[in-house]
């Protein structure tokens, strides 16, 4: 049996939502950074770590997006948050693939950009989704992943990663 990583030293972006969230989307990347990189060797992208100019897209910095926007100051607010959309589309196309956590029920507008974008550079898209939330998950997002890169649970991500690490992967798709 082969000890080769096929993953090792490759670059996952975590999408999803965190303008909309309570706790700014930081607790599933918390949650399954940690494994990323022990598990698999491979460098996280997360959005929610970064920062461009000076600004980023969690508490304080997300605080003064909302305040702009209500105080209806358009420009200034498309001014300071661009550098940050720039820079997350920007490892979206350094990335290997992305995971994305999906919740219809909530707001994502940047990372449905970011899925769209990944999609056209035909990149692998792994999505975790809630079955809970089936009765509103939008069929246009099955147009844009591949059925078996769709997990309910993350313990069938986690095992569908076993198999790319080991190389027992359709290389169709996966041309790391």
């Amino acid at each position: 049996m082969s000890t080769t990583n096929y993953l090792q030293g490759k670059n996952v972006y975590l999408a999803g939502p965190i303008f909309a969230c309570a706790d700014d989307g930081e607790g599933w990347r918390d949650q399954i950074t940690p494994r990323l990189i022990k598990d698999y060797g491979l460098t996280v992208e997360d959005p929610t770590k970064k920062t461009a100019d000076g600004l980023g897209e969690v508490k304080n910095d997300k605080e003064l997006f909302k305040r702009l926007i209500a105080a209806k100051q358009f420009s200034l607010a498309s001014e300071k948050f661009w550098p940050i959309v720039r820079k997350d589309l920007r490892c979206v196309d350094k990335a290997d693939f992305l995971i994305i956590m999906y919740d219809p029920r909530v707001s994502a507008f940047g990372t449905i950009h970011e899925w769209v974008i990944a999609h056209q550079q035909k990149k692998p898209i792994l999505v975790k989704y809630d079955e809970s939330n089936l009765d509103t998950f939008n069929v246009w997002a099955t147009t844009l992943v591949k059925p078996e890169w769709m997990f309910s649970e993350w313990d069938l991500m986690w095992k569908y990663l076993d198999l790319v690490k080991s190389g027992i992967i359709n290389r169709k798709y996966w041309t790391l």
